[in-house]
């Protein structure tokens, strides 16, 4: 109590706030301010946003309701009188279908009717609307035995029945809009009670950010621009802005670097979108490519049976489909990096898939002459996994080892149960050649999008079996590569084992 008396006392001696007390005020001051003025707008936005969803949810749900019972109501009028003409029952079909989405609109209304009166009203309506529909079936019945007159006469009362629906659905519709007519009310009145708080809180908010101001610009920001430009003298650079000083050089390195950083980064992020633009180019032109191509293949393949090709015309015909079976390979790569297709997950034994794969392959294998030996005690045990995806890994594994071994060579294909990553019971597959290998300065491009060493490739299959992979929550790894050939190991969780990642 004494320490706060300090600063003004009975005697008027005044001892000079220091700057820390004067922010410190002023912030609770702004807070308290902020804080009350918060809370009540809060309080009434959320008793306005209370009244609105009450009158979207009930009112409008049931004044929607009220136009869907006279919509169907009305589009029931004349079918009756239709069939009396021609006798066509189709108009009865329309009449049952009218019928049905009346009754639809009508428990929609009762289930979100909350008046008391709205239910009574709905009671009415389904109560007339059953007599109606009774002495409605009697009509039709009465001209369907022929007796026209009497039907006839009865048509009128359904006519009748007919009105005194229609003045309830009118009055349920009405009852509503009073409804919201009384929340659009009470609406207004609190939008201006909460006017009122803000234009009364509004002026006190001002002159304490205005006292605050000067006290930053007087105390604080000048001081910071006398550093920035050097000119700051000592008195005026004590304590926390003498501190401040002292960083100052240090914090300027710290920007050079940042903006160093950032300027690298934005080459990168300049790099990506430029990648990226390629894809959606790319995938763009293959989708409008695969159209034509898809019916060239077909005209290609009615020539071949229809004509009778000498040998040399026979085997340009295969060169021209092979060539058209590279395009569609090219096409379908990219529109698959560009949508990636959703995984259809199933158990399946991955030496299940690796059964499809080299029977799928077979005739690629033989005409590279590429031998294929198979190491496996028992097929592997069954995993969640999508076959046709997994089967796209193993192709691709596969036929860049045959594009790779030009003169013919050996694939073998591992599979074991292991630990891998740390992780234990993993289904291992290792794709292995005995080609050249993947030389050093690339084997960590190999899985960027679009990078390929062949001339011919899209740079995508290795991408998309990274991702598939990935999806599975599994793995692809280069495992070795050099004069002895290529080693990717392929590892999919098993059981219990649904996600993990490589240390």
């Amino acid at each position: 109590m004494e320490q706060t008396l300090q600063g003004v006392n009975v005697f008027g001696n005044y001892e000079r706030p220091s700057l820390r007390s004067k922010l410190g005020l002023l912030l609770i001051c702004l807070i308290v301010t902020t804080t009350v003025g918060a809370g009540l707008t809060l309080r009434y936005v959320y008793r306005t946003q209370s009244l609105f969803r009450q009158m979207q949810e009930r009112d409008i749900t049931g004044l929607v309701a009220a136009q869907g019972l006279q919509k169907e109501l009305v589009a029931q009028k004349g079918f009756v009188t239709y069939f009396f003409l021609n006798g066509d029952p189709e108009w009865l079909a329309d009449l049952e279908k009218h019928h049905e989405a009346f009754e639809g609109w009508l428990h929609k209304a009762r289930e979100s009717e909350y008046l008391d009166q709205g239910r009574e009203v709905l009671n009415q309506i389904e109560s007339a609307y059953l007599r109606f529909t009774h002495e409605r079936s009697t009509v039709i019945e009465l001209y369907q035995q022929g007796d026209r007159a009497k039907g006839a006469q009865r048509h009128w009362k359904v006519r009748d029945r007919f009105n005194d629906i229609y003045a309830l659905c009118e009055q349920y519709k009405r009852l509503h809009e009073q409804s919201m007519a009384r929340e659009s009310e009470r609406y207004r009145r609190e939008a201006r009670i909460l006017t009122i708080l803000s234009l009364t809180a509004m002026p006190l908010t001002i002159a304490l950010a205005l006292w605050l101001g000067y006290i930053l610009f007087r105390r604080i920001l000048d001081p910071l621009r006398r550093l920035a430009h050097g000119e700051g003298a000592a008195p005026n650079l004590s304590g926390e802005m003498g501190e401040l000083q002292q960083r100052l050089s240090t914090l300027i390195d710290d920007v050079d670097e940042a903006h160093t950083m950032l300027q690298e980064t934005r080459q990168q992020v300049a790099q990506a979108e430029k990648m990226a633009l390629v894809g959606k180019l790319a995938a763009g032109v293959a989708h409008s490519i695969r159209n034509p191509l898809t019916s060239v293949k077909m005209r290609l393949f009615s020539l071949e049976r229809s004509l009778n090709l000498s040998p040399v015309q026979q085997e340009d015909f295969e060169v021209i489909s092979e060539e058209i079976r590279h395009l569609d390979t090219i096409i379908r790569n990219f529109l698959e990096f560009s949508r990636p297709p959703k995984l259809r997950m199933q158990r399946v034994s991955p030496s299940e898939v690796v059964d499809m794969t080299l029977q799928l392959l077979r005739h690629r294998l033989d005409s590279c002459g590429v031998e294929i030996r198979r190491d496996a005690d028992s097929p592997l045990p069954e995993v969640d996994a999508d076959p046709e995806q997994l089967k796209e890994v193993l192709v691709n594994l596969i036929v860049n080892a045959c594009d790779a071994m030009q003169d013919g060579g050996l694939i073998t294909i591992e599979e074991t149960m292991g630990n891998v990553g740390g992780r234990e019971h993993m289904a291992v597959i290792t794709v292995s050649d005995n080609g050249p290998g993947i030389p050093p300065s690339v084997r960590d491009e190999i899985f960027r999008p679009f990078f390929s060493t062949k001339e011919e490739g899209t740079g995508l299959g290795l991408s998309i079996a990274n991702r598939i992979m990935t999806e599975h929550g599994g793995w692809i790894h280069l495992k070795s590569s050099g004069r002895k050939g290529t080693t990717f190991l392929l590892a999919l969780p098993h059981k219990e084992t649904s996600q993990w990642h490589r240390s």
